[in-house]
């Protein structure tokens, strides 16, 4: 079974979780208290401390047992910065800076508008971001989408650039996938890799490695229900893994133009080893 726990990193995944604890019990007692101020005939006053605390305490609760919904989220979202860094470079990075401004203009509007027929500010500020989220994500996908745009008289076929790369699991066998690790950005894994190498890797140290490796942060687990049940199986999931992922396929046996092979890494340092 693979232990689901090699995803994330431990120490990020408790630092994020006591920020959400801490975001989300100040949320529960924000609205209550928001609430008994505009609506105070609703509960006596000596019971709106116990209504709050309980409120802080539920709010903290959910927000805690998110943490790795949102863990997963800042991941896409960095993954998703590196792509389009790669792909479109420092005028993507601007775009998507003055993207966030913009929506941080269209925000200040919106709010200015509500203000008029909402006075709880802890609901307009909920509101606020939501929108805000909204405009970043769709002026993001715009502006990124406009620079990627062919100009016009320029030939519309633009060849498919890779976002990142998969590691095969063979390519575990050999020592120099410390050293791709290393030199590679955005490296993945499929996490049936986990049983590949426990069916055919004898030795374990493949399986060292890609814990190692998945523990220091410098390759990601991918996520798939597909199965297989012998080694042409798992080899055609990662290929369609890597076709559909846009990653460039690195392996110890290279069958497939443009495929990479491990071994044109140097080997790591002996220390490394």
């Amino acid at each position: 079974m693979i232990n689901e726990q090699l995803c994330y990193d431990k120490k990020k995944l408790i630092i994020l979780r006591a920020a959400l604890i801490a975001v989300g019990g100040a949320i529960g007692g924000l609205a209550l208290w928001q609430y008994f101020v505009y609506y105070p005939d609703v509960v006596s006053r000596e019971y709106r401390i116990v209504i709050t605390v309980v409120s802080c305490a539920f709010t903290a609760l959910l927000f805690g047992l998110s943490a790795k919904a949102f863990y997963r989220l800042g991941a896409s979202i960095a993954g998703c910065v590196l792509s389009v860094n790669s792909k479109i470079g420092a005028r993507g990075m601007i775009a998507v800076i003055l993207s966030f401004i913009a929506s941080g203009a269209v925000v200040m509007v919106f709010d200015i508008a509500i203000r008029t027929v909402w006075n709880i500010w802890a609901v307009r500020l909920l509101i606020d971001v939501l929108v805000y989220i909204v405009c970043c994500a769709l002026f993001c996908y715009e502006s990124t989408k406009w620079l990627n745009a062919p100009a016009d008289g320029e030939d519309k076929t633009v060849e498919v650039k890779h976002g990142g790369y998969l590691l095969s699991a063979d390519c575990f066998r050999d020592v120099r996938v410390y050293t791709a690790a290393d030199a590679l950005i955005n490296v993945k894994v499929y996490d049936g890799a986990y049983k590949a190498l426990a069916l055919w890797d004898e030795s374990g140290l493949a399986v060292k490695r890609l814990d190692e490796l998945v523990l220091a942060g410098k390759v990601t687990v991918l996520r798939s229900n597909k199965t297989f049940s012998d080694k042409a199986g798992y080899d055609e999931i990662e290929r369609s893994i890597s076709a559909g992922k846009r990653l460039k396929f690195i392996s110890a046996d290279v069958s497939a133009d443009g495929d990479m092979n491990i071994a044109m890494f140097a080997p790591p340092p002996e220390s490394v080893q």
